[in-house]
């Protein structure tokens, strides 16, 4: 397993006001996971955004286990997946078209397609899955429109990234004004209009270079914001001996002893990380014997 530090995440609440949020800022975690793949400068953009808003959406969350946020459309852009674990480790990976230069847009890239968010949790081997189109000028856009359908709480975001770093705000607005009294819900509703509209203002390099301090302090300006502790956030690949074993053995023994006998040994190569695995004649073997322990073969580099 590869480890890193470089980011960090905090949240926020409005103390007067039913709001809250989560900033983040990316930086050696995102550089480290963007150096196993070169990108065009738009498809990198858009993969340290997607990375940005899992771990922005995984915050909103009490769960032990992963979110991955995976985006598939006919554009230049085919698929992207970011991955988040509870515990904010985080690994991602794209596949596009060769060839792309120049400015491109979100649309551009996308096409037409989805966006899915799949949460699935340790506990109880809990599986959830929010499906929505790819609609929208941005990414941000497209998860705002996955918060309205699916958790149906009015939520803004926004996202910047480039090769060096990312940044991102997620601003929610909870239930609770509105059971303290009419006058007291238009106040807070005024009070997120606000919000949203700086939230819209913030320009990318406050979003990526910024301290929460800072980016806070121009979204929320008069009203008291509180906060809180930051997490770190860190770059992490799963891949495992006992990962790439289950997915050979799902393949088939047939399979298996073909690809031995074309190449003389079958090699997987993470999308993730780049590691190499290495399965000759005896590891092959091995995967479909009764009672085989799958961690028993051993990657070589």
């Amino acid at each position: 397993m590869l480890a890193s530090s470089g980011g960090e995440l905090r949240r926020f609440i409005l103390e007067r006001h039913p709001v809250r949020g989560f900033w983040i800022r990316l930086d050696g975690a995102w550089r480290e996971l963007r150096s196993f793949h070169r990108y065009p400068p738009a498809v990198e953009a858009l993969l340290g955004e997607a990375v940005t808003a899992s771990l922005l959406l995984a915050a909103t969350l009490k769960f032990q286990g992963t979110l991955t946020l995976q985006l598939a459309g006919d554009g230049l852009v085919n698929l992207l997946v970011a991955q988040c674990t509870h515990e904010f480790s985080i690994r991602a990976v794209a596949r596009a078209d060769e060839g792309i230069d120049g400015p491109v847009s979100f649309r551009q890239l996308v096409g037409d397609g989805r966006l899915t968010v799949t949460i699935e949790a340790e506990e109880r081997g809990a599986r959830y899955q929010g499906i929505v189109a790819l609609e929208g000028a941005s990414l941000a856009d497209c998860l705002e429109n996955y918060f309205a359908s699916s958790e149906q709480l009015p939520t803004r975001i926004a996202l910047a990234a480039d090769s060096a770093s990312t940044g991102g705000v997620l601003l929610q607005k909870i239930p609770g004004a509105s059971a303290q009294g009419e006058a007291l819900a238009a106040v807070s509703q005024e009070v997120w209009e606000s919000l949203q509209s700086r939230l819209a203002t913030l320009d990318a390099p406050l979003l990526r270079l910024g301290t929460a301090e800072q980016v806070l302090q121009r979204i929320c300006d008069e009203h008291d914001c509180r906060l809180f502790q930051s997490s770190a956030v860190h770059f992490a690949c799963r891949c495992s001996d006992g990962r790439v074993a289950g997915l050979l053995r799902s393949l088939g023994s047939a399979e298996m002893h073909a690809i031995l006998a074309e190449q003389g040994a079958v090699t997987v190569t993470c999308e993730f990380c780049g590691r190499p695995y290495r399965f000759d004649a005896i590891d092959v073997e091995r995967l479909f014997t009764d009672g085989a322990n799958p961690e028993a073969p051993r990657s070589l580099n």
